[in-house]
């Protein structure tokens, strides 16, 4: 007769389980809760290490980490995860809407209390009377950060349910909802070079990260890639000679650049050689952030990612359609919307 329970060790804490329960199941069942959000693989949140044991991976396996809401238990086993702030509800209301590009916006949100978060995580924002939509909170582009105040970079769409309104329906004093952080794409202190590459507004993440790896630890090798569509879309300069000025490699690159100050190729063209010792950050869209994976794969770098999904292009249940299916077609990625 086959064993039906079995002991899992969560960051040194030993709980009974049941085989066949996913490592989520199985923390909440000893009163512990790992780290999760979406519960469905796609906003890598959940993300665990397999130290030792029997764990059934469900092709969400990457290097030593497996996906805690799709994996099970298939015997006793021993796992580990990065200690992140604890996932609160906080609220707020829109301080300032201020245009940085053409279709690009950043937003301040001031909140009732702080809300603690690490550079590259996500938060979920509800705008009173609208859906709710992710983004990643960063560091202001000149720096001039604030504890209480949240700052967002948003892609503005045509007819879009929520960006769209950004600026009209949506400005100054409206009031907002933030829950979060969730993600696993966030800056761990460790000495080995790592790689940061973005696309869009997937550049909020990989910026925060950047500021504080470059100040947390001056010394640490930093690769910065940075692309867009077009060259409407470096919205960043500003940051990046900031960047540039502490030390940091960036390579900017665009459709219709001019192989010179902006390149033509696709960013994970850019990542030149890598090894076991690299750890590659990556968000933006889907395309961009799946493609970097391979590469990293391929090389046994660590990986992190970050990616967007375009939430609001259309409305009903076209835009819930068109979401399922994107999300068919990259089943590992995160949630995150631009």
């Amino acid at each position: 007769m086959s064993k039906s329970t079995c002991t899992v060790t969560i960051n040194g804490k030993k709980i009974k389980a049941n085989v066949g329960d996913t490592l989520i199941d199985a923390g909440l069942g000893g009163r512990l809760v790992l780290p999760h959000d979406c519960c469905s693989g796609q906003c890598e949140t959940c993300r665990v290490r397999v130290l030792s044991g029997q764990v059934d991976d469900l092709g969400t396996r990457e290097k030593n980490s497996v996906l805690g809401c799709l994996a099970v238990l298939e015997g006793d086993a021993e796992i580990s995860y990065d200690p992140v702030p604890i996932v609160k509800t906080v609220k707020g209301t829109v301080e300032s809407i201020r245009k940085i590009k053409e279709d690009y916006l950043e937003v301040r949100v001031r909140t009732a209390r702080r809300v603690t978060w690490l550079p590259g995580q996500y938060l979920r924002a509800t705008f009173a009377g609208y859906p709710a939509r992710d983004y990643s909170p960063t560091t202001p582009l000149n720096l001039d950060a604030e504890l209480d105040v949240i700052v967002f970079h948003i892609k503005v769409y045509p007819n879009s349910i929520v960006s769209s309104k950004l600026g009209n329906q949506i400005d100054k004093g409206h009031s907002v909802k933030l829950r979060g952080p969730f993600g696993n794409g966030f800056l761990r202190r460790q000495p080995e070079p790592i790689v940061l590459t973005s696309t869009g507004t997937g550049f909020a993440p990989i910026w925060s990260i950047a500021v504080a790896a470059s100040m947390g630890q001056p010394n640490r090798d930093i690769r910065m890639i940075v692309g867009s569509r077009t060259r409407d879309g470096l919205y960043m300069r500003d940051a990046i000679r900031w960047l540039k000025n502490r030390g940091i490699s960036v390579t900017l690159t665009a459709s219709d650049g001019d192989n010179e100050t902006v390149l033509t190729a696709r960013p994970y063209e850019l990542l030149g050689e890598l090894s076991e010792d690299h750890i590659v950050y990556s968000a933006g869209a889907p395309s961009h952030v799946d493609a970097t994976r391979d590469v990293a794969r391929q090389a046994g770098a660590t990986f992190y990612a970050d990616p967007f999904f375009v939430a609001e292009e259309s409305k009903g249940l076209l835009t819930l359609a068109n979401s399922l299916l994107r999300k068919a077609k990259t089943p590992f990625a995160s949630a995150a919307a631009s």
